[in-house]
């Protein structure tokens, strides 16, 4: 009966995500209290989420972000790119998409989106580099390099993606570990940048960009902090980034590295304790501890490997690797593209993982095709707030952009399902 309870609170939480009309995290707390009525979980089960030390790991970074944001750097990155206008065109566009690459470690995508929009207000509309051009690939390239460089948030990103299923595996060098969403993501990341490069090219001139769209977000401007409150942000930011580089070497302390970081940017008076307590309890640490309970639930039921027998019986008896990966590619894309991406990828990762568990299968390069995928959906408006932002923004018509866009996504699906197969590939 358990198992049946589960699979029902699993159907609720994809019902929700895909609804998207309220808060992720008010999902799976509300899965977490089901868990608990319908007798699976105790109290201290259902919620052992928050004592996860992923948890504990992910949530100060949350506020390591906020930190970073209150630092004059960002502001310091743009003024040197608008001083590059007027300069060689791909100079500037290799020091655009650089800016977007680094910068997307550290804020939300949609903020990010309006960060660019804002650059990309101070181009006139002379030549083949223009508001409405570029617009679409500043978002394409927000979309594959959004937390995959080894820093910010993208430092935890292993520890996100293995939430979605560690409950289910016996086998722990099945997890991910730091570097390998980076590895495999390396090189469909290039590949998508060399496109861009020229690919802005195949964007139309002359829908009306609304440049009011990118101002009338713009948040009011930052109070200075003081050089040494500035510096000690980025000194903690540092000495984080190496303890989860040498992770493997410090065993559990580097769980808790980011909350002494935090405490440390506390008495310093970096951040305030309100500044930490609203970014450490967000949507997404709620998020996050319930979807680690609802992994439990999955692998100690048996609904997980029940899950993952119903879609290997649709694959058919004995499907090649490169089947599997790419069907998890395609599917990912075409349901964010009708839906959000975050929905999706917390939909698909799960469901990805039991069906590679079930199959014996290395879960591993489906699980990254998943969250890589769920961000490239850039063909309609609907793929994500970016999404719907950035068409909003250069007035756009959906076949106007498809020369760009279709290419764009066809390039980073085959080239991530390619080098998953490489280094993970799913039998191993």
């Amino acid at each position: 009966m358990e198992l049946y309870f589960v699979l029902a609170i699993m159907a609720f939480m994809i019902f929700g995500f895909m609804l998207n009309k309220w808060p992720f995290g008010l999902t799976t707390m509300i899965c977490c209290i089901l868990l608990v009525v319908t007798g699976v979980y105790n109290v201290g089960e259902a919620f052992s989420g928050f004592s996860s030390q992923n948890i504990i790991l992910v949530a100060p970074m949350f506020a390591m972000s906020a930190a970073f944001s209150k630092t004059s750097l960002l502001t310091k990155i743009q003024a040197k790119m608008l001083s590059m206008k007027g300069k060689s065109g791909t100079l500037m566009l290799i020091a655009f998409y650089a800016f977007i690459a680094v910068l997307a470690a550290f804020l939300p995508t949609t903020a990010m989106m309006l960060t660019c929009l804002m650059f990309l207000t101070a181009l006139d509309d002379s030549g083949d580099i223009t508001p409405t051009t570029m617009t679409i690939p500043a978002l394409a390239m927000l979309s594959v390099w959004g937390g995959k460089l080894p820093f910010g948030m993208g430092a935890t990103a292993y520890v996100t993606n293995n939430a979605f299923y560690e409950g289910m595996v016996t086998d722990q060098g099945q997890l991910l570990q730091f570097l390998d969403f980076f590895k495999v993501s390396i090189i469909p990341c290039l590949l998508c940048t060399v496109y861009c490069l020229f690919g802005y090219k195949l964007m139309p001139k002359k829908a009306a960009f609304d440049a009011s769209k990118a101002q009338g977000k713009k948040q009011k401007e930052k109070e200075q902090l003081p050089q040494f409150q500035e510096n000690m942000i980025y000194i903690m930011f540092v000495l984080v980034l190496i303890a989860l580089l040498f992770g493997s070497k410090l065993g559990q302390l580097m769980y808790i590295i980011p909350a002494i970081a935090i405490v440390v940017l506390i008495f310093a008076k970096s951040m305030s304790v309100k500044e930490v307590v609203t970014a450490m309890t967000g949507d997404p640490v709620f998020m996050i501890a319930g979807v680690l309970v609802m992994a439990d639930a999955l692998g100690d039921t048996g609904a997980g490997e029940l899950i993952g027998q119903f879609i290997l019986n649709i694959l058919g008896g004995n499907p090649s690797g490169l089947m599997v990966l790419f069907v998890f590619a395609i599917v990912t894309t075409v349901m964010t593209t009708f839906m959000s991406n975050s929905a999706t990828k917390n939909v698909l990762l799960p469901i990805a993982a039991s069906t590679c568990i079930a199959a014996g299968w290395d879960p591993r390069g489906v699980v990254l095709i998943v969250a890589f995928c769920s961000n490239v959906a850039i063909a309609f408006p609907s793929g994500s707030p970016a999404c719907g932002i950035a068409y909003a923004t250069g007035g756009y018509k959906i076949v106007e952009t498809l020369r760009f866009t279709l290419p764009f996504i066809a390039i980073a699906i085959v080239s991530i399902v390619l080098s998953a197969n490489f280094f993970f590939p799913v039998y191993g």
